[in-house]
């Protein structure tokens, strides 16, 4: 190749690699006059339209072309002085005005749009791309939203690139609000939060400028809603008032309306133009933060309290707001779906019946010729209803309960039976109070759903077959009635294939392969020494402490987080250690499997009663689930640590634990 060749090749790649470096020089974002929403935004490295990050191509005096993959366009800014009032994108002209407000302005006209009704329950993803200036780097953002059939939450946590930009696809069915907010633990760091209404299929961008303290909604079917509740920095505060009865707690929360609607007029009166889809929102909300300690308190009365009367005394304040009803779509009552849950659960609470004793119905599955006890397991039970027969007060009855009856309710078939008397009992009382309540068809058939899912998916077998047969009673909606014979056929398949499964040997020189045999523990008592045994293998990782039990309810829901916060601590040395409480074989095996802990670095024990119970001594365990750190020099660090569905503040409790270089 001549010398003039190889010049001309090193200008021609120094020419298409200045290409991918063209700047604007420009900081503009701008907001079309006529409509009231966000138009483009024009900045240093890049600009955005339609929801799309765009490339600069080439840059003129108020002249530019953008691109955006194959696609092209011109961008022609007209200014007075220097400001820019006009902007014709592929000669459609916009007027324009410069964003330098906190918010977008309000719109100049009125919008009486209502919100969807109806169910729509086909799934589909929202796509929300967030692009964030700021001084800070490396922060990470959590991304959450709640599912319409079983309203278990679904989060993602993300970081973003040099330019300040994620994106974040998430699943939703019909309409919903979703929430996202920067996961930084330092206390002096300006902590960004925000709700934003979403729909199926819909795409979105949210410009935040946190140096200037700004957040615009750039597109998206609800961006005008969305831009009015940046806008108006909605958030009434929730009064705690955990220590007053029931009486103060009324004065209190009427005094809290009082304030809140004063707040609302105030606000309409200085923006007339504000959407009908917000006011019905900002008034629901508030009746939300209204109705919640009432609700709490008639849900967990205190032993002095009468739930019947605390009920009888909230309804008196709320039934008068006609607080059920709403244009609000459910998923888009962020408060509703919790504090309704409490009144039903109240209501239920009132109305149930006794439960058989558990080692009665034991013994009544036995003898009907059900499930197989040993000599040991019926002496047990016989020796625990003696026990109840003669209580005479000096005698811890729990103790004995948990002890002796807890791990023979855990045997899968005993389990089993006894869970479908639970829900053959709770459930249909669940729906039949529903169905009382003065809810709309959609936003009742919906609770009917996710009460359904709740109980299928808390279980480790199929639904009774009654239950089944009740949801085909009571839930119409075809995709709704689909939701449910699948979350059920879903356990049916996995317990068919764990059958079939071949245990596999963990991978050699991880967490799990070091696991220290059962063997090995043989003969230690002592709970400290048995603990650190266990733990020997592990220096240089983080221990997650996990004590739990299958029979327990609380310690089941947490694991539902444990695949999330495996996520967010993917790339830390962490370890998790599990201790298993007073549980079968069969079922601790199995719910270990069906939940998918059983990763390289996770590691379980069942262990012998006496020994389990050393360790939770040591451990300091007071009740199920409890979580404890130890790190990487092999120190159990003091004080319980944050639970799995905190994950930023076990992720910031690690992360105080890994040694930095």
């Amino acid at each position: 190749m001549s010398k003039k060749s190889i010049i001309t090749a090193l200008l021609a790649i120094v020419w298409v690699a200045g290409l991918g470096q063209v700047k604007s020089g420009l900081d503009l974002c701008l907001r079309d006059e006529a409509s009231g929403e966000w138009l483009i935004g024009l900045f240093d490295e890049y600009a955005i339209y339609d929801c799309e990050y765009w490339e600069y191509a080439e840059i003129r005096k108020d002249k530019l072309v953008l691109t955006c993959g194959d696609r092209r366009m011109d961008v022609q800014l007209k200014r007075k002085g220097q400001a820019v009032t006009s902007v014709s994108i592929d000669n459609v002209k916009h007027q324009t005005s410069v964003l330098a407000s906190d918010y977008l302005p309000d719109y100049p006209s009125k919008d009486e749009t209502v919100w969807p009704s109806g169910i729509h329950a086909e799934e589909d993803n929202i796509t929300l791309r967030v692009c964030v200036r700021t001084t800070r780097t490396g922060t990470e953002y959590v991304s959450f939203i709640n599912n319409l059939l079983n309203d278990k939450q679904a989060k993602e946590l993300t970081k973003a690139d040099a330019q300040g930009r994620f994106e974040v696809r998430m699943p939703v069915i019909g309409s919903g609000v979703m929430g996202i907010f920067n996961d930084s633990q330092h206390p002096l760091e300006h902590t960004f939060r925000r709700l934003l209404a979403v729909e199926g299929g819909d795409t979105l961008l949210l410009y935040v400028d946190d140096i200037n303290d700004r957040t615009y909604l750039m597109g998206g079917k609800y961006a005008r809603f969305n831009n009015e509740l940046i806008g108006c920095d909605f958030d009434p505060d929730f009064i705690r008032t955990n220590e007053l009865n029931i009486d103060s707690t009324i004065v209190q929360q009427r005094h809290y309306m009082m304030v809140c609607q004063e707040r609302m007029d105030s606000l309409y009166a200085a923006r007339p133009n504000l959407s009908r889809r917000f006011r019905t929102y900002y008034q629901d909300d508030i009746q939300s933060q209204f109705a919640y300690p009432m609700l709490l308190k008639c849900c967990w009365p205190s032993d002095s309290e009468n739930q019947s009367e605390l009920l009888k005394k909230t309804e008196a304040e709320l039934n008068p707001l006609q607080w059920m009803q709403s244009e609000l779509p459910l998923m888009c009552r962020f408060g509703f779906r919790t504090y309704i849950s409490y009144y039903v659960s109240a209501l239920t609470d009132i109305r149930q019946t006794r439960l058989t004793d558990p080692s009665d119905f034991i013994m009544q599955l036995y003898q009907d010729g059900k499930v197989q006890l040993n000599d040991d397991e019926l002496q047990k039970i016989k020796s625990f209803q003696a026990l109840l027969a003669n209580y005479s007060g000096d005698v811890d009855v729990n103790n004995a309960f948990r002890s002796d009856i807890i791990p023979i309710l855990g045997k899968p078939l005993v389990e089993q039976y006894w869970d479908w008397e639970l829900s053959e009992k709770n459930v249909p009382l669940t729906i039949s109070v529903l169905n009382s309540l003065d809810l709309d068809d959609a936003t009742c058939e919906i609770l009917k759903t996710q009460a359904f899912m709740r109980d299928i998916d808390g279980k480790s077998h199929v639904a009774s077959p009654r239950i089944l047969e009740l949801a085909h009673q009571e839930v119409h909606h075809p995709c709704l009635i689909q939701a449910i014979d699948n979350a059920n056929q879903r356990i049916k398949d996995f317990l068919e294939e764990s059958q079939k499964q071949i245990v596999i040997a963990p991978k050699e020189g991880t967490p799990a392969s070091l696991r220290v045999p059962d063997e090995d523990l043989k003969g230690i008592t002592d709970g400290q020494q048995l603990f650190e045994y266990i733990i020997k293998p592990f220096k240089g990782y983080v221990i997650y402490v996990d004590v739990w039990g299958t029979w327990c309810g609380p310690c089941r829901a947490q694991m539902e987080n444990v695949p999330d916060l495996k996520k967010a601590l993917k790339d830390k040395p962490v370890v998790y250690l599990y201790f298993c409480n007073n549980s079968p074989e069969d079922a601790w095996r199995t719910f270990i499997t069906q939940k998918h802990l059983d990763t390289d670095n996770a590691v379980h024990y069942n262990l012998p009663r006496e020994q389990e119970n050393a360790i939770e001594r040591y451990l300091e365990v007071s009740g199920y689930p409890t979580y404890r750190l130890v790190d990487t020099t092999g120190q159990l660090v003091p004080g319980k640590a944050p639970w799995p569905s905190n994950i930023s503040g076990v992720v910031a409790a690690i992360d105080l634990l890994i040694p930095h270089q």
